[in-house]
């Protein structure tokens, strides 16, 4: 008899240990993550401003940026995003000044949008539409930033989608859309005043290829 009962509890503790684990690695599965931030660094590439009535030209050196994005859950696949992306590289001036100058500048991306994620589960491939401002910031004497509205589109991948932690890895291009016959980075260079160019181009285009870490939370 007392054997009989040993064993039954033997029985009813392993039956309560396995529900037990069995609950907590579903509610650990089921856990959900309403927002993420993803810091990220990657390589940009393009850009040229052309001056309209003439040959000069402004060309934006490719190099490495940086960004950080922001993520909202909006429903099981759609996420609202805020993004901030920063370029710190050269431009090559030519048909401007004889000895065509190479200025220092920074190209700031500040914007606004959604992301999609497909159906996965430690993979997920999403595509993401933003829109905001681009920031022009050449480091000439006294001139000013210029600013214009632009949008991005991207698409890739978030590797460890439904944990903590995760890599993102995506490819965007950036869409600048510049006021036709604007005057821009006005300043002077070796004594020579006035704007450096006059646009000749409505927009302005730039590609970027990034990695970062996720974090949710």
């Amino acid at each position: 008899m007392l054997r009989h009962t040993i064993e039954k509890s033997c029985l009813l503790a392993v039956a309560a240990t396995v529900c037990l684990s069995w609950a907590t690695s579903a509610v650990a599965q089921e856990e959900v993550f309403n927002f993420e931030i993803a810091p990220y660094t990657a390589y940009r590439l393009g850009g040229s401003f052309d001056e309209k009535d003439g040959a000069g030209r402004v060309d934006i050196n490719d190099s490495n940026a940086a960004g950080i994005l922001f993520n909202m859950t909006a429903n099981p696949n759609g996420q609202y995003e805020l993004m901030y992306a920063r370029q710190r590289t050269d431009a090559d001036t030519s048909g401007f000044f004889a000895d065509d100058p190479t200025i220092d500048m920074d190209v700031e991306y500040i914007q606004f949008g959604g992301t999609y994620l497909f159906d996965g589960e430690q993979t997920r491939p999403f595509i993401a539409l933003t829109l905001g401002m681009t920031q022009f910031d050449p480091e000439l004497p006294e001139t000013g930033s210029e600013s214009f509205f632009s949008a991005s589109f991207g698409g890739g991948v978030q590797i460890r989608a439904r944990e903590r932690l995760g890599i993102r890895l995506e490819a965007r291009v950036f869409t600048t859309f510049v006021d036709d016959d604007s005057d821009i980075f006005c300043s002077s260079i070796d004594g020579a005043g006035g704007c450096l160019i006059r646009v000749d181009a409505r927009t302005l285009t730039q590609w970027e290829a990034r990695a970062g870490l996720v974090f949710r939370f």
